[in-house]
């Protein structure tokens, strides 16, 4: 899956230590997921209820698109990257909305 594209720190109050992962960016949600140092971005680390304690999972990848996705969309089973999803957005208010035709009527037709 390659290494970690981003690094995310937290600074508690009440904690005398930043929190700070290594993350990945799902390309079909945009959900930022925490990696386990060192491990390629292949081991995801889940959150518990506990503070500052997370499980280990099998990372997760989309063959089609290329790029590392989180568990939840891995377990939908299809491929939906984020720009086709916007894109797919703004047809449905374009559509709802009639914005072709507002259009035309401020352009004068052209």
């Amino acid at each position: 899956m390659g290494r970690a594209q981003g690094y995310f720190r937290a600074v508690d109050p009440d904690v005398r230590h930043p929190i700070e992962y290594d993350s990945i960016q799902c390309g079909h949600c945009q959900k930022i997921v925490f990696v386990k140092p060192g491990s390629a971005s292949t081991v995801y680390l889940l959150p518990t209820e506990t503070p500052g304690v997370h499980t280990e999972a099998p990372g997760a990848f989309c063959g089609k698109c290329m790029t590392a996705i989180c568990i939840p969309c891995h377990e939908k089973g299809r491929c939906t990257p984020a720009e086709l999803w916007l894109e797919q957005q703004e047809k449905a208010i374009t559509r709802k909305l009639g914005w072709g035709r507002f259009y035309q009527y401020i352009t004068g037709g052209r």
